[in-house]
């Protein structure tokens, strides 16, 4: 994992998320390389679930 000053301080990969404040869903932090985070739905059942980037600098922690 390579961490980054510059994104949302604490985030690591194994944390929970939602892609912004407001969002129903949470994902898991699969990887991370520079700015970029790869996440993927926790819920297993989810429909057409499979991990896309994002920047690291937009998911938020998921409340636990």
């Amino acid at each position: 994992m390579t961490e980054n000053s510059g994104t949302r301080e604490g985030l690591r990969v194994g944390d929970r998320v939602k892609v912004h404040a407001e969002g129903a869903s949470v994902f898991v932090i699969v990887s991370v390389e520079g700015e970029d985070a790869l996440i993927e739905s926790v819920d297993e059942g989810a429909p057409g679930r499979f991990p896309f980037h994002c920047k690291l600098s937009r998911p938020v922690p998921a409340e636990s």
